[in-house]
């Protein structure tokens, strides 16, 4: 009963995710590696936005774990795109807590952030 519950909520946050901006947000993901994966050089950028973009799809329960253990990949992302994309996330962030319905979407927003922020040391797994 218990996992049905949850399971019920993962889809419910997800469906409600989507509508304020985690569909629009993971479009820009999956155009930024599908860019990057056409060019040769961006091959690994690419592969790891296409990974981050199924995460800001569906964010409700997953959780993002962060080990900087590819810190030069890292440096080079934010510097890059990972400010813009960061900056996107905790202004979505800082608006879903004007309206106390949509508080719960901070916490999504701040994962999201994270894994833009430094998406080589972000591991993604499920809850």
């Amino acid at each position: 009963m218990r996992w049905a519950l949850k399971k019920l909520y993962r889809i419910a946050g997800n469906a409600y995710w989507k509508i304020f901006g985690g569909f629009l947000l993971s479009l820009i993901w999956f155009a930024l590696g599908l860019a990057l994966i056409a060019s040769v050089v961006g091959l690994a950028w690419g592969i790891r936005c296409v990974r981050v973009g199924i995460f800001v799809f569906k964010p409700f329960g997953k959780q993002a774990v962060t080990v900087f253990d590819r810190p030069l990949a890292d440096a080079a992302w934010a510097l890059t795109f990972g400010i813009v994309l960061g900056t996107v996330a905790v202004i979505g962030a800082l608006s879903s807590l004007l309206v106390p319905i949509a508080a719960p979407l901070s916490v999504q927003w701040i994962k999201v952030a994270k894994a833009s922020l430094f998406p080589f040391s972000t591991y993604l797994r499920c809850i």
